[in-house]
């Protein structure tokens, strides 16, 4: 399993816990996924960034990237991250996109069901 570097996407049971999982999948659904692996951590968690190489017209999409931008994930502030990450969350925000329509959402990290 491969987790998407520098993001964090709701948990299940999360508000836009299952958005965010739908999504992922419509993005990756029948293309070629290239991961380049950025971090391993304890008991073998591979992060990385994932992206779904699209065909002439849709072109490739990098799948960290896209959630963050639809507001279905945040940067991960807990680790490493970049500026284009941040950039794309604070687009979000501003947008109110996704999970940035709730008043006060909840990160993955902090959620307790």
């Amino acid at each position: 399993m491969v987790y998407l570097w520098g993001i964090q996407a709701p948990r299940p049971g999360q508000p836009f816990g299952t958005e965010a999982t739908v999504a992922a999948g419509r993005i990756c659904k029948g293309k070629r996924l290239r991961v380049a692996a950025r971090s391993a951590g304890p008991e073998g968690r591979i992060a990385g960034s994932v992206v779904a190489e699209g065909k002439e017209t849709s072109g490739d999409q990098d799948v960290g990237r896209a959630l963050i931008r639809r507001g279905l994930a945040w940067q991960d502030q807990r680790g490493p991250s970049s500026a284009r990450l941040r950039s794309l969350e604070q687009q979000a925000r501003r947008e109110e996109a996704g999970l940035w329509q709730q008043e006060a959402p909840t990160p993955p990290w902090a959620w307790r069901e």
